[in-house]
């Protein structure tokens, strides 16, 4: 029991909270307030405080993703990237290196009902802030080039989000609770929209949105306020207002609108599914629209003391079946709700632990004691006051406010009658309603049990075997099988031309039969037997010394599936109808037969004798059936190939189901690739062919440092990213082309490749050496290198997103560069990459020695 001080020293601050704030019985506001609107419309919130050494001015633009529709969905978060891309008053560089001249930090954020920006800078430097911010809120360009860049990394960020299971489960839940309206939109927006998306649209998009009277400023720092307004009628107070059209239909509602909203039903469980490994579920109890953010502080307070004991108890009544239990609420100006969520274990008897949480959601009491209402309202002012002395913070901690009640709800939120008569409202409030429920079940089945991680051996060949490279992946129950098979020119150039796609269109022929069919369904196999040079991503299988067979289906019964193509593969011989349905299929989609160009074929020819050396191996005989037996008896045979396998089953395990998979002999042969002819002088070709377009290549090639590798790929970019710029984007010479380095062993060849009107020829050509000097990398910033050695990475890492695809590049490290480990530790090695090494490389070999001129026109 309170002693009688305790009690009269709470009576008395009990007393002074409920209190008024002055004589008059108002509400009293914080020191160096003021509040005003400009003849624009623009609502201004100004807090002067001469102790801070800066100053933030935030903008909220009443515009989120509440206001928004299927067809614009995420155009409030696109707008918030794209205005930061140039005004016509500033490029893009302009505007970074002016906010950076001044120390000021200038972002924004987008959330359902507003985009914040944020401009902070030293007091002195506050108005040249301002003027920058209005430029960019009124006079954004939006510019065309920038346009698609920016909606890839909008992409990206949709894609980093969804990459984490809360992000889905959030998703599914809002899209259940608001339904028919803009709030079950995701602010980023979809994959869908972002990638339709019309720069055009989201240029009328925001001329309707960002206009003065959509807009509330507030500006907290050290200032003097009568200086400040005449700043700000003299920067944001010339911008024109306009009328702000919401787009919704009868079916669709944005906004606070409620009249199109779907609301849950009770007593019914939606079920949802997420990429996580346990199952949500999630009870939510309706509370009165009438309630304000008080109410909810408040009541998040006394949630978050029950919540222990609540958790507490249904870990005991459902033991091992309960991982974690959090209470909450979940506001928004169309519906609020108390939520529970309640992570359960594998088994969970989720009927049973719905039912004991409602009972005992329905038995909780919102009564505060007064002690913890005083200790609260405290907490709730001195936060205001904090966040006054952070003016970078200000805008992002009240900008909801902001745009859901104006000036006004930013200064109620310290309030102190208000949390009091929040209290008293609380005092006789419970929870009477059923809930909605929504279960978010994980897609696949994850043992309890800390998943596997990936692991990649390799096994030798031995004894006639092939070599076998597993990768163990628990969380895929995909089978793929990359069969490599070696030597391709050496046998070729024996027994006839193009025999491996023969023989390879003759395996698939026979994998296909109806009988083959039959059993391959019921494993869900599907095969690629040979390369599709119509196809750009399929170049990376056009070898002259190997061929493949790839193999994708389920992992669920690996022994019979992997079985079964032993025995189809095994001593291979097809058979003359198998021979003449291939040929003849190969003949239909031959390039000669599907047409082409010939002038531009004659020209790859010429300057690829010039560059690359000759073959060792001479083109084959005609291939007869006969020849094709005889090759596939040495070239089709297991000791010839790289088997790579990616399966959930254990390394040991799956390797071992080749192990009776044996047949023919290794041969002594090294790898073959063509490689680069060092020229002994310049050479020049300039032809004439009378057509629409000329074709030119320039080139030099140069010896290399193997350990260069890396330096000269990321080197090999920059000089692409800048050549093709240059000519296509700037000169508008191309349309089509391609430029930089192609390494191929220890030499590499610095190179433009293109094609263009016959007029630009002689425009070009004096060019091409001045791109392959020191100096025009000489200005190479980090930013740039990173970004360029980013985006490789990132295409490179498309190449390797399937376990066929993983699976291929194993096997090809291990044939060419005998290291299973190769490819992963060259692109690591390009991660690492700086400036300095670089400029060093293009110092090194950007001199060009020998070039190679061919010009078709």
């Amino acid at each position: 029991m309170m002693n009688k001080i305790s009690i009269l020293i709470l009576t008395f601050l009990f007393s002074t909270v409920i209190s008024a704030n002055s004589e008059s019985g108002l509400q009293k506001l914080p020191a160096g307030v003021s509040i005003f609107q400009l003849d624009n419309g623009m609502q201004v919130l100004l807090i002067e405080n001469p102790a801070l050494p800066m100053v933030g001015a935030n903008v909220v633009v009443k515009v989120g993703s509440a206001y928004e529709t299927f067809v614009s969905s995420g155009m409030s978060h696109m707008l918030e990237h794209l205005l930061f891309n140039g005004t016509t008053g500033r490029t893009q560089k302009e505007l970074y290196d002016d906010v950076d001249r001044i120390g000021g930090y200038n972002n924004a954020n987008t959330s359902e009902y507003y985009t914040n920006y944020m401009m902070v800078t030293p007091a002195e430097y506050i108005r040249k802030g301002m003027e920058i911010q209005a430029d960019m809120l009124f006079n954004s360009t939006l510019p065309e080039e920038k346009f698609e860049k920016e909606k890839g990394i909008v992409l990206e960020e949709i894609a980093k989000s969804l990459a984490d299971p809360r992000e889905q489960q959030e998703r599914n839940t809002i899209s259940i609770l608001y339904r028919g309206h803009a709030l079950s939109l995701p602010t980023l927006g979809t994959y869908a929209t972002i990638e339709g998306m019309k720069r055009d649209d989201v240029y009328r998009f925001y001329k309707n949105n960002y206009v003065p009277n959509n807009m509330i400023l507030s500006v907290i720092g050290r200032f003097n306020s009568v200086e400040m307004r005449k700043w700000i009628e003299d920067i944001y107070g010339k911008a024109i207002p306009g009328v702000v059209k919401r787009e919704q239909t009868v079916e669709w509602k944005t906004g606070f609108d409620m009249d199109g909203l779907t609301h849950p039903q009770k007593n019914y469980a939606y079920y949802r599914f997420h990429d996580g490994k346990n199952t949500r579920l999630q009870l939510l109890y309706n509370v009165p629209l009438s309630f304000n953010e008080a109410h909810f502080d408040l009541m998040d307070v006394l949630l978050e003391k029950a919540n222990e004991s609540l958790e507490q108890e249904l870990k005991e009544k459902f033991p091992e079946q309960i991982q974690s239990l959090r209470t909450t609420t979940r506001i928004s100006p169309l519906a609020n709700y108390i939520e529970l969520s309640c992570i359960t274990k594998k088994q969970a008897d989720l009927g049973k632990i719905a039912a004991f949480l409602e009972t005992k959601v329905k038995g909780l009491s919102f009564k505060l004691s007064d002690e913890t209402l005083v200790t609260e309202i405290n907490k709730k002012r001195t936060s205001f006051f904090k966040n006054i002395e952070k003016p970078h913070m200000f805008g992002i901690y009240n900008a909801h406010k902001f745009a859901i009640g104006g000036v006004e709800a930013t200064l109620k939120s310290y309030d102190k009658v208000g949390y009091v008569n929040a209290a008293k409202e609380l005092a006789t409030f419970s929870v009477k309603t059923a809930p909605v429920v929504i279960v978010q079940k994980p897609e696949k089945s994850v043992e309890e049990k800390e998943q596997q991680g990936v692991i990649t051996k390799y096994f030798p060949a031995q004894n006639g075997q092939a070599d076998i490279i597993v990768v163990q992946n628990p969380a895929s129950n995909l089978l793929a099988i990359h069969f490599l098979v070696k030597h391709k020119a050496y046998f070729e150039s024996k027994y006839g031309k193009d025999a491996a796609k023969v023989l390879h269109e003759c395996i698939k022929e026979r994998l296909t039969s109806d009988e083959n069919q039959k059993i391959a369904n019921r494993f869900g196999l599907t095969y690629v037997v040979n390369d599709n040079p119509f196809i750009p991503m399929d170049d990376i299988y056009l070898h002259p010394d190997f061929g493949y067979i790839r193999v994708e289906g389920l992992a669920e019964e690996i022994q019979n599936a992997v079985s079964f193509l032993k025995t189809q593969f095994s001593n291979f011989v097809p058979t003359e109808e198998e021979f003449t349905k291939a040929q003849n299929k190969l003949r239909r989609f031959s390039p000669m037969a599907m047409g082409g160009k010939k002038i531009k074929n004659q020209f790859r020819k010429t300057y690829q004798d010039i560059i690359y050396t000759k073959s060792k191996f001479p083109e084959g005989p005609e291939l007869t059936y006969d020849n094709l037996v005889a090759f596939s008896a040495k070239y089709f045979r297991p000791a010839n190939m790289i088997i790579s396998l990616v399966s959930p089953t254990e390394t040991e395990k799956a390797a071992g189901l080749f192990s009776d998979f044996k047949g023919g002999k290794g041969i002594d042969e090294p790898v073959y690739t063509p490689t680069l002819e060092l020229q002994k002088s310049s050479f020049t070709k300039d032809e004439k062919g009378g057509g629409e377009q000329s074709y030119l290549f320039w080139g030099f090639v140069k010896e290399i440092d193997p350990k260069d590798k890396p330096v000269l790929t990321a080197l090999g970019r920059i000089l692409a990213d800048r050549i093709v710029f240059d000519i296509r984007e700037k000169q508008g010479m191309a349309y089509r082309m391609s430029a930089g380095i192609e390494i191929r062993d220890n030499r590499a060849l610095f190179y433009v490749n293109m094609g263009t009107r016959p007029q630009n020829t002689d425009k070009l050509i004096p060019q091409y050496p001045g791109f392959f000097k020191f100096s025009y990398v000489s200005d190479l910033k980090p930013e740039e290198l990173e970004k360029t050695i980013n985006m490789y990475l990132g295409r490179m890492m498309f190449r390797r997103l399937s376990s066929i695809n993983r699976a291929y590049y194993l096997g090809h490290s291990l044939y060419f560069y005998n290291d299973i480990n190769y490819d992963r530790e060259f692109l690591e090695a390009l991660k690492k990459v700086d400036v300095e090494a670089v400029k060093a490389a293009a110092k090194k070999y950007l001199e060009a020695k020998n070039p190679v001129l061919v010009v078709f026109r």
